[in-house]
């Protein structure tokens, strides 16, 4: 392997351009609250209208058994709105800079990962008004709120490595922004983001009763484990499901370096292909 294209080489770079992340990163937050009388509030009306429409529908149409159910939801919706925004954020990152990219060289993979730390910083916007409604609700806080950082810290990882997958092979293939918009509707239903883990059915258990629905969905859907472990420390005031947590974990790591090996791999052609 060149070393161009060692982590650690990639580390340092990014670092040395830290000034250029920080300036487009600032750049995308003040283009999102630019000519908005309520600036930033935005960030947190979003997942509000959302949740008004989700809790009406769940609680009272499908009636979902949960006596709290919009803090039940407002817990998991905030960083899945957050999540899923940098993910399709990120998938014109590279071509929506194209005349940098052509003009000077920097290391590319600032572009999505700009994207990704923005949509975190939104996130973090909304942990103040969080903790409000959260006393307000009379809901209790525990000591468990101080692993905050580590389920940020994994979905972090998780949706860059997402960000540099998708922003790096949609410059290629430019298809790819639909399929993943649709692909990311549905991915809301297959996580437990609107509903409890708990209500899967066992009968969709694999090899018997080996392999549990729960489990296999924490396996395939890295999200599951980030969510809940919100849902955990945040709502239930508990301990997260450290299985769960874990497999997130693993599963973030490696879609990080599977990201970079792609984005490594789609821009030797980045040039050619804007």
């Amino acid at each position: 392997m060149k070393d161009a294209y060692k982590p650690i080489n990639a580390i340092k770079e990014i670092f040395n351009y830290r000034e250029l992340l920080i300036s487009l990163i600032s750049k995308t937050l003040n283009a999102r609250y630019k000519g908005s009388f309520l600036g930033f509030l935005w960030t947190f009306i979003n997942p509000i209208m959302q949740l008004i429409i989700y809790t009406l529908v769940f609680k009272y149409i499908f009636k979902v058994p949960e006596d709290n159910y919009a803090m039940f939801l407002f817990v998991a919706l905030l960083p899945w709105t957050s999540f899923l925004s940098a993910v399709n954020g990120s998938l014109d990152s590279i071509i929506g800079s194209s005349s940098l990219v052509k003009k000077i060289y920097f290391p590319r993979l600032i572009l999505p990962l700009s994207i990704s730390l923005t949509f975190i910083i939104d996130y973090l916007y909304c942990i103040p008004i969080l903790f409000i409604v959260m006393l307000a609700a009379k809901m209790k806080i525990t000591l468990w709120l101080l692993l905050f950082p580590v389920i940020l810290l994994i979905q972090f990882i998780y949706q860059t490595g997402l960000c540099f997958i998708f922003s790096s092979i949609n410059v290629k293939f430019r298809d790819v922004r639909q399929i993943v918009i649709v692909a990311t509707m549905a991915w809301l239903y297959l996580t437990p983001v609107l509903y409890k883990i708990e209500m899967i059915p066992d009968k969709y258990s694999f090899f018997g009763n080996i392999v549990n629905p729960r489990l296999w969905l924490g396996i395939l859907n890295p999200m599951t484990g980030i969510i809940n472990s919100y849902r955990d420390v945040f709502y239930y005031g508990s301990s997260p499901d450290f299985l769960f947590l874990g497999i997130s974990c693993a599963a973030a790591v490696i879609t990080l370096f599977i990201g970079y090996i792609t984005f490594n791999y789609f821009e030797r052609t980045f040039a050619e292909d804007l």
